[in-house]
């Protein structure tokens, strides 16, 4: 990461120029003591005094990036980025930016692997009705919860791409942001050819390879059955099928999800 726009290391004297440029002189001042003692939310602090001069929102950025404020930091560099008007100073906080969308991937990577090891640990066991009811809440927010992180990871990966193009736009002969986009690239392209190609591809037409198309198309009514909160109609409807279709086998876990929801629902 880069810490600091290069002209700042001259500060002009605090007491030149109007109130406004006094405060943001005494912002970048006083917050970079802080920055360089690593006091980093104490020098967060001084920056937010004066966010409307572009390089002090910048080093607010940096400050929240090192405190791992991902979010907030991603909102300074783009404020800086808009309220600059030199393509270099535009250049290096783009690159900031880039660097901020890219672990901000890392970490999203990092949240859905642990979930997906979560979701695969977890069994639908035991006698009682609630508890399995429980049992399938709980695994369905986790895998809500790994497909949203899995889409935070594709969204900020593209983020980031696009910010190091800004960057480099602005700097066409910056080697550090060309690699770092090169490597951004590189990974977005793995991401596809895995999902494209890997095993655990878990969208609808995978679901339904292998059913016949008559059992695709009672799938399709069973879905709508639940939608409306008729359970009861949709297990029996698969389940009646299932006696004809043998395809439908493969729908099991779907049918002992709709089963336990149903006896749930009549035990109330």
């Amino acid at each position: 990461m880069r810490d600091r726009w290069t002209y700042l290391l001259l500060l002009p004297a605090i007491a030149c120029g109007t109130p406004e440029e006094q405060a943001a002189e005494r912002a970048l001042h006083e917050g970079a003591e802080s920055y360089r003692a690593e006091q980093y939310a104490e020098a967060a602090d001084h920056y937010a005094k004066a966010t409307h001069d572009p390089r002090v929102t910048y080093d607010l950025g940096n400050a929240l990036y090192r405190m791992s404020l991902l979010d907030t930091a991603i909102v300074a560099y783009s404020a800086a980025i808009e309220r600059s008007t030199e393509p270099t100073e535009q250049a290096v906080a783009y690159h900031n930016l880039g660097n901020a969308w890219s672990l901000m991937a890392d970490r999203a990577d990092s949240a859905s692997k642990e979930l997906d090891e979560r979701v695969k640990g977890m069994k639908i066991e035991g006698d009682a009705i609630a508890a399995k009811v429980r049992q399938i809440v709980q695994r369905d927010s986790l895998v809500a919860a790994q497909r949203a992180s899995e889409q935070l990871v594709d969204s900020a990966l593209a983020q980031g791409s696009d910010a190091y193009k800004g960057a480099l736009r602005r700097v066409p002969t910056d080697e550090e942001t060309r690699l770092n986009l090169a490597l951004v690239q590189r990974r977005i392209a793995a991401r596809v050819e895995e999902k494209s190609n890997g095993p655990n591809d878990q969208n609808d037409e995978k679901k339904n390879e292998g059913l016949s198309e008559k059992a695709k198309m009672l799938m399709q009514q069973a879905d709508e059955m639940v939608e409306r909160y008729e359970f009861t109609k949709a297990l029996n409807l698969l389940r009646d099928a299932l006696k004809t279709d043998p395809t439908l086998q493969q729908r099991q876990d779907y049918m002992n999800k709709l089963d336990v929801v149903t006896k749930a629902a009549a035990a109330q």
